[in-house]
């Protein structure tokens, strides 16, 4: 069970005597728990670790028995050692919990080093359910590790194609910043898209070729980065059919070479 927050206010008389039976008492039952996030997010980088928060507050006796109980249990606590630990009080951090969608305590957002969620959940649960759900959180923290490794080599792979004299290669570059734009993943996404407006701002001849890329939205990204950096008279429709879309390239392409020689200097011609 979990108690939903805001709104808590109305058990708190009811908590509070449960706090001078002994909840309050519960001292050690958080050792191990840090409070300050950046410095988990320090050592889970340095240590190769997750991090796990604990989303609670002491007049929540639903946490008091995760930390009682829970969290006793020698698997539990053996599971935990591979995390860096930290205990938000909600009460105080309630911007941290809208961050991640946290309504109700106890709740627990597992990251991964770089602050991606990787899981989440809430509610009290005993020894064996918080160990599965611990158990399937390093499962997707695993598949995580090995997804921004290849990331890490395709990212690579980009910046070399897009820097290479040769016009062919950093035309398959440009090709590759928008295979990253289609695809699911954030960490794709936000490269592609902020590679696309380096090469709007340095290159737009280059970008002028992803007119012809075979996804529609991606030709429309491209041709509204277009007129942004040329102006509003660019008109290649991405709509357009293939043909009428190469035509339209060349076209510009011849435009925006005479463009640029006219704003060189006479001496550097």
């Amino acid at each position: 069970m979990n108690i939903r927050h805001p709104g808590l206010n109305v058990v708190r008389g009811v908590i509070f005597l449960f706090l001078l039976m002994g909840g309050a008492s519960i001292a050690s039952d958080t050792a191990g728990w840090g409070a300050d996030l950046t410095n988990a997010f320090q050592n889970a980088r340095s240590n190769q670790h997750a991090v796990l928060l604990e989303f609670s507050a002491p007049w929540c006796p639903y946490c008091r028995q995760m930390e009682s109980k829970t969290f006793k249990d020698q698997h539990v606590a053996d599971a935990l050692k591979q995390f860096e630990r930290v205990s938000v009080n909600i009460d105080h951090n309630a911007s941290l919990a809208a961050q991640h969608g946290v309504t109700g305590i106890p709740a627990f957002v597992l990251l991964d080093s770089e602050g991606d969620e990787m899981a989440k959940t809430s509610g009290f649960m005993d020894a064996s359910a918080f160990s599965q759900w611990l158990t399937d959180g390093m499962t997707n923290l695993t598949a995580s590790a090995a997804q921004r490794q290849e990331f890490e080599t395709r990212s690579n792979e980009v910046v070399a194609a897009l820097s290479s004299a040769d016009l062919d290669a950093r035309a398959k570059g440009l090709g590759m910043v928008l295979d990253c734009c289609e695809r699911r993943e954030k960490i794709y996404r936000t490269f592609g898209l902020d590679r696309l407006q380096v090469i709007a701002k340095s290159e737009p001849t280059l970008l002028l070729e992803g007119l012809n890329y075979p996804a529609l939205m991606a030709r429309i990204r491209v041709a509204n980065l277009l007129r942004e950096t040329v102006g509003q008279n660019f008109n290649i429709d991405p709509w357009e059919t293939e043909r009428v879309r190469r035509q339209g390239v060349e076209e510009w392409k011849g435009r925006l070479a005479n463009l640029k020689s006219r704003l060189q200097p006479p001496n550097s011609r």
